[in-house]
């Protein structure tokens, strides 16, 4: 943990004769809550433990809705920016990846407002929320910076009057990450190269691989992050056809292709870490596109029980039960790594919270309940729902790091198996930490 607080503060002094940022009004902290088990990774990662010599990271994913998303079934972004950079803030994560997080121009600005994106916004809050600003975005590229016309931009890659690297705004289409956008805490790791590889897409929006070699200042050991966001459908098929699984499928191939050479950039395999939304489920009968990652070598941290049920007509795999922390589940025809944390807070909730056609939090998982009608909750207590898992189309996945610690970062009601508030996004934060 010293060795963590040095380099914090070595890159942080470094830092600041970069970037001298002034405190808003919004309450700062120095030493932030950490989710996912940090605590406890820390512990085992210090001298003595059972992980000594090791780094802790933690890592997040996060759609956040896009600003012009699911309009008539969520609120304005304006209204609830706060609430999802909360969530975010309640991990305080070493690197999250952002999916939907829009690189336009916001609309909704109060008059005489300064022009910004919403991934621009997220980082803003974030350094309102944490001394010294630390928080930075990888990718300054947009599709245009427009100077001129109804929306300009009107910054010049500077807030509060001092210079901010994160704020530069560079066209080019073809190294913008579109709607994908990473942000990490440069106390802690540095940049050492980034790109982005462009998908095929189903849509009008540019689907993307956002990635990154960083270094931990700590150790000066490097990783790759990688962050994307599959498509959900294609040309107008539902989320769980086989058109649309196929497509996600190709997509993935091209995640992994593009990966295996970057792993490859520093003149070997260096560990990697993707996140995303990869609307892919873990109950279908079908491989999909997190089977695909998975047989590529990419540990899903919180597996999903793919054993077959003995019908040969069932539609879903596995059950509600966690299979555990095992590595029995191989050689079947649609097989995922199982469980690999023994650390898993608030799992039984669902990563998508949403109906289709209904606002966050409208979707429940019948994992929580004793009975088909939602009217029993199995439990009152985090222990009584151990067992339980929810559905995910969210994912942190790796290699070459230890998974130790999982938290689907959600306002819990255990009592009543729903969320105390309605979620900020259609889609619940995943967080997880990692022994590197």
């Amino acid at each position: 943990m010293r060795s963590r607080l040095a380099a914090a503060s070595l890159a942080l002094a470094v830092a600041t004769g970069l970037l001298t940022v002034p405190l808003t009004a919004a309450p700062a902290s120095a030493a932030p809550a950490r989710c996912a088990a940090y605590g406890d990774v820390v512990r085992e990662t210090s001298p003595g433990g059972v992980l000594a010599g090791r780094t802790p990271l933690l890592i997040g994913s996060y759609n956040v809705a896009g600003y012009n998303a699911s309009r008539g079934t969520m609120k304005p972004w304006e209204s609830r920016a706060d609430r999802v950079v909360a969530k975010i803030m309640h991990c305080a994560p070493d690197v999250i990846g952002l999916q939907e997080a829009s690189e336009a121009w916001m609309q909704r600005r109060p008059a005489g407002a300064r022009n910004h994106a919403q991934y621009e916004h997220v980082v803003d809050l974030m350094n309102a929320r944490t001394s010294g600003a630390p928080y930075r975005v990888t990718n300054t590229h947009r599709k245009q910076c427009p100077t001129t016309g109804p929306n300009p931009a009107v910054w010049n890659g500077t807030w509060k009057g001092q210079r901010a690297p994160w704020r530069a705004c560079t066209t080019s289409p073809s190294r913008s990450s579109s709607d994908n956008r990473t942000i990490y805490d440069s106390r802690v790791l540095a940049v050492v190269r980034q790109g982005v590889r462009r998908l095929s897409s189903a849509t009008s929006t540019p689907r993307t691989l956002d990635w990154t070699v960083f270094r931990v200042l700590a150790t000066g050991r490097e990783f790759v992050f990688a962050n994307t966001h599959l498509d959900a459908r294609y040309r107008g098929k539902a989320t769980t056809t086989s058109t649309s699984n196929t497509f996600r499928r190709k997509q993935a191939g091209q995640v992994l292709s593009t990966m295996k050479q970057v792993r490859a950039l520093r003149g070997g395999v260096l560990p990697a870490v993707l996140v995303g939304d990869l609307n892919s489920g873990g109950r279908t009968r079908s491989t999909t596109a997190a089977d695909d990652f998975t047989r590529a070598g990419l540990v899903d941290l919180l597996g999903t029980d793919r054993r077959k049920y003995r019908s040969k007509s069932a539609r879903w795999r596995g059950s509600c039960k966690s299979v555990g922390v095992t590595s029995s589940l191989v050689n079947t025809r649609n097989w995922r790594v199982p469980l690999h944390v023994k650390r898993r807070i608030n799992v039984a909730y669902n990563s998508s919270n949403a109906v289709s056609g209904k606002g966050p939090g409208s979707a429940k998982n019948t994992c929580m309940y004793n009975d088909k009608k939602l009217k029993r909750p199995r439990g009152a207590t985090p222990a009584a729902y151990y067992r339980y898992q929810g559905t995910r189309i969210d994912y942190v996945l790796a290699a070459g790091l230890r998974g130790r610690g999982w938290e689907t970062v959600v306002d819990a009601n255990l009592r009543k198996a729903r969320y105390r508030v309605t979620p900020p996004s259609d889609h619940n934060m995943v967080a997880a930490t990692l022994a590197f």
